[in-house]
């Protein structure tokens, strides 16, 4: 492990320490080892350590150029009462306590500093280290083929390795601050399992190494509840697997999760609808729910996986800090008219505050879909919709029948006419969508102003014209009537013209012929008659 040598600026304080006083009235005692030993007397005599059956409390603080104390008594409760051990710095090999072999101690409310390692047990058991002050050490707390014991509620600060567990399982680390150091929590060796790190704020650690947690062939260790922030590494893998990580919250660090050694496999959430954790940098939605998410409806669960690597995947990540208050939830109402359904279905849905839905409308067989109602105003056809969830809503999908084809016929289809007479033409129109644009053409070219449902042509020379009209709808569909087929001729010399009005009628002048050649034969008739009457015989 990289080591770091005790500044300069610490060596000043520490000699300033010795010369004043430092935490309360009574003077720094300057000593070797001070020993508590098996038969429960404390060693020198003179110590600044008062006992009291198998309670014992310093008096003084205590700069030590050895071990800080020696704890060889089981079943002991060491209460530093604010007071400081102080060592000769990290570059030495001494322990500011050290327990070996020893079970059911405690040690608390102890200031201990510049030791190689703060707190140290060798093959102890049942310890409670609580509610201590450790700084400025190599290694905090060291724990060497040790069990069952607790450190819990310290400030573990400015220390090479914070807690470090070499060969030692069934341990309990939580409630502490580790901050500023190289290292916050080091597990190492194979033996290191079944411990559980839970509670912790593990905050700022920057050795490239190791960071916030680091795990170095070791299984089957718990990681929950933790913040783990701005640490260079959140947590670190070396040839580990098995480890369970939950309910963490992953913020700010510069690597989430350095992985040394792929292809280890670890357990990075509690399974549905515990979750799994949190990630500053996680970049999914929230806005189904589930098991498989994919039921509508926010659970403060990410809607996606977060992925690690392909051995590690948190499949249930939170969309808020565990432990933060949950985000406020607003409700969305989804209704249709008849004609079609949404994904997702209509009914009633709880989202999280901010979280934006997308909401599809699906038109059934013989329908489309027209338009969306936010809240009772219409928000357009967008296809999906998004619906921000600042607020509880209504959302309504408008579906319309789909009507017949747009077709189109035009009166009349033929004509003769003189020039100089005029044919209107009126215009049909079925299907499709209302309001109508019309055109109207001429041999294939559109005439100008003529775009109302009925034109009246007057042509001003003789020949054979083409007719048709186009009309558009309001969805831009296109119909074309059939072509009407006008004849013009040229007026006879002396002629006449007999205006041609009306819906594509064209007045002949064949009766007239006929009506005239009748009242002739008729008048010749009746004069011949009349002539052989008054004609005598002779």
């Amino acid at each position: 492990m990289k080591r770091k040598m005790v500044s300069a600026v610490t060596l000043t304080l520490l000699l300033t320490s010795m010369l004043t006083f430092a935490f309360h009235i009574q003077p720094v005692k300057a000593s070797g080892t001070i020993y508590i030993r098996a038969d429960g007397s404390v060693d020198p005599a003179d110590a600044p350590v008062q006992r009291n059956g198998d309670f014992y409390t310093l008096t003084g603080n205590i700069t030590s150029s050895a071990d800080g104390i020696v704890i060889e008594r089981n079943n002991i409760t060491l209460d530093g009462q604010a007071h400081a051990i102080r060592g000769p710095g990290p570059g030495f090999s001494y322990k500011g306590i050290f327990l070996s072999g020893k079970s059911n101690v405690t040690i608390r409310n102890m200031e201990v500093e510049t030791f190689e390692s703060g707190i140290y047990l060798h093959q102890s058991s049942y310890v409670s280290i609580v509610g201590n002050n450790i700084t400025n050490n190599r290694d905090g707390v060291l724990l060497y083929s040790s069990s069952n014991n607790i450190i819990s509620g310290n400030n573990i600060t400015n220390n090479e390795d914070g807690i470090g567990l070499l060969d030692s399982s069934n341990n309990g680390i939580s409630g502490n601050n580790i901050t500023n150091n190289l290292g916050g929590i080091i597990l190492f060796g194979y033996s290191s399992s079944y411990n559980i790190i839970s509670g912790n704020n593990i905050t700022a650690n920057t050795g490239y190494d190791y960071g916030g947690i680091s795990l170095s062939f070791c299984s089957n260790n718990i990681i929950s509840g933790n913040n783990i922030t701005n640490n260079y590494n959140g947590i670190t893998f070396y040839s580990s697997s098995n480890h369970k990580i939950y309910h963490n919250n992953f913020i700010g660090n510069s690597i989430q999760v350095n992985i040394v050694a792929p292809g280890y496999s670890n357990f990075w959430d509690d399974g549905y609808p515990s979750g799994g954790n949190y990630w500053s940098d996680y970049v999914g939605v929230d806005v189904k729910n589930g098991s498989n998410q994919d039921l509508p409806g926010s659970d403060g669960i990410g809607d996606a996986p977060y992925i690690i690597d392909a051995d590690n995947v948190d499949h249930y990540p939170l969309m808020n800090p565990y432990g933060a208050p949950p985000l406020p939830t607003y409700t969305l109402t989804i209704t249709t008219t008849i004609g079609g359904t949404t994904d997702p279905a209509p009914g009633t849905y709880g989202y999280t505050a901010d979280s934006t839905v997308q909401v599809t409308a699906i038109p059934g067989a013989g329908y489309l879909f027209d338009y969306w109602e936010l809240d009772d105003v219409s928000v357009g056809s967008a296809n999906p919709y998004p619906v921000t969830m600042g607020k509880n809503h209504t959302l309504k999908a408008v579906f319309s029948a789909i009507p017949p084809p747009l077709s189109v016929s035009i009166s009349p289809l033929s004509a003769s006419i003189n020039v100089g007479q005029s044919v209107t033409f009126t215009s049909t129109v079925s299907g499709g969508y209302t309001p109508y644009s019309y055109q109207w053409y001429l041999n294939g070219n559109p005439v100008s102003g003529a775009t109302s449902s009925s034109w009246t042509f007057t042509p001003t020379t003789s020949g054979i014209y083409y007719i048709y009209l186009k009309v558009i709808d309001d969805k831009a569909n296109t119909s074309q009537s059939e072509t009407a087929r006008i004849t013009v001729a040229t007026v006879p010399v002396g002629g006449y013209s007999i205006p041609i009005q009306g819906p594509a009628t064209v007045k002949p002048i064949t009766p007239y012929l006929i009506l005239t050649a009748i009242l002739t034969i008729a008048f010749t008739t009746i004069k011949r008659k009349t002539t052989k009457k008054t004609k005598k015989p002779p």
